[in-house]
């Protein structure tokens, strides 16, 4: 169950700015700059000079014009301090300017407290019910704030009840003591509770950041265990190369292209005497035999932007989109020779090459689609077998291309 105890009130009065010293959070700049603005001490200024009309048709002009002075500077200070922090540098430090504006609030807080006090003292009874009104609704104005600043809020408002208690003991107003004392109590629980409902409000949006990053996070993996599947989906285990769905799939595109838009080839290889090999030297062998086929038909294909699978067994399968007769012969020689040349140390004598057999087949006006494609490339390989293997052939021309 979760701590729901109210914050201690000393302690929540003392924290200087809610979410300044939170180290998973950003400093609250936001804050700082709501509280650095100068027009509540407009406001509060303009208020205070109008419970200063009934002190001045009394006749105390002097302690009109004292407190006219006692304001405008308090409002040439905010304004400089306000000034001064929207000039600040963008990587300022934030604690130095917190404190300053618990600095300059301070100064605030003696002002509006030496201003009440000033109107308040040789007042008649009506204009001081009008100061202390004033001065209430500064207070009220202030603890509303209070969720921002505890602190700074807390002693400013201590610091004008102080003054203006002095100002009323000094007349005899003991009254004023309970009173302040039962108003200082309401203020206290209102603020406490303002700070509470915005840690809690930090704490919540905090959780939905965190949730918000923890769900990008699963949609991250989903997205790569979704890609993994569809690569498993569409990749032969052994070799790593395409598989025979992928490559249907792909022959059956490019050949509805090259209907439009240019030339189709297609090889497909057979390891010569494999099952000879498999016996000779065993399974493991052979499937090492048909990864390193396949990493050196990957390496052959990325530099001609050819497109390589695994089409069953030891037979193989490259897609050349584009490529004419001629190109597609030019490639075939090429990997006949990469064949037998292909380093089998590990798992085969040095004195037993490797060789292929390829059938070549290219896409003709009238072919039906893919399939008679792959039929006079298969037979293609199978006239290659006949012809002594380790050589390409193709059923148009029936000759060796080697």
């Amino acid at each position: 169950m979760p701590d729901r105890t109210p914050p201690p009130l000393l302690k929540t009065l003392a924290t200087p700015m809610i979410g300044a010293d939170d180290k998973e959070r950003l400093p609250p700049w936001e804050q700082l700059t709501e509280l650095y603005r100068i027009d509540p001490h407009i406001i509060a200024a303009a208020a205070l000079l109008a419970a200063a009309i009934l002190p001045y048709l009394e006749g105390n002009r002097g302690k009109v014009m004292a407190v006219a002075v006692v304001l405008a500077v308090q409002l040439l200070i905010r304004l400089i301090a306000d000034t001064m922090f929207r000039r600040r540098v963008p990587d300022a430090a934030f604690k130095p300017w917190l404190f300053g504006f618990i600095l300059v609030s301070l100064l605030s807080g003696i002002a509006w407290g030496l201003s009440l006090a000033i109107l308040y003292l040789g007042s008649g009874p009506q204009a001081q019910v009008v100061v202390l009104a004033v001065g209430c609704g500064i207070v009220q104005s202030c603890a509303a704030r209070a969720y921002m600043a505890p602190a700074s809020t807390a002693l400013v408002i201590l610091i004008m009840i102080g003054i203006v208690n002095v100002a009323a003991l000094s007349e005899g107003d003991w009254l004023m003591i309970p009173i302040c004392l039962a108003y200082v109590a309401f203020q206290a629980s209102y603020m406490t509770r303002l700070v509470e409902l915005e840690q809690a409000r930090q704490a919540a949006e905090q959780k939905t950041g965190k949730l918000v990053i923890e769900l990008a996070e699963s949609n991250e993996k989903l997205r790569q265990a979704n890609e993994q599947l569809v690569r498993h989906a569409s990749t032969d285990g052994l070799t790593g190369l395409a598989n025979r769905r992928s490559f249907d799939n792909r022959l059956q595109a490019e050949v509805e292209e090259a209907h439009s838009l240019g030339s189709l080839s297609l090889l497909l290889l057979d390891v010569d005497h494999f099952k000879r090999f498999n016996d000779t030297y065993g399974h493991l062998a052979g499937d090492e035999c048909l990864r390193r086929v396949a990493s050196m038909l990957r390496d052959e294909c990325a530099v001609h932007s050819h497109y390589p699978a695994r089409y069953g067994g030891e037979e193989f399968a490259v897609i050349l989109p584009k490529a004419d007769h001629k190109e597609a012969e030019a490639f075939a020689t090429g990997l006949l020779s990469k064949v037998s040349m292909l380093d089998l140390s590990g798992i085969a004598e040095p004195s037993d090459p490797l060789t292929i057999s390829i059938g070549l087949a290219c896409l003709e006006d009238g072919d039906d689609g893919a399939h008679a494609l792959i039929s006079r490339a298969d037979q293609g390989l199978y006239a290659a077998k006949q012809a002594g293997r380790n050589c390409a052939r193709t059923v148009e021309r029936m000759q060796d291309v080697t």
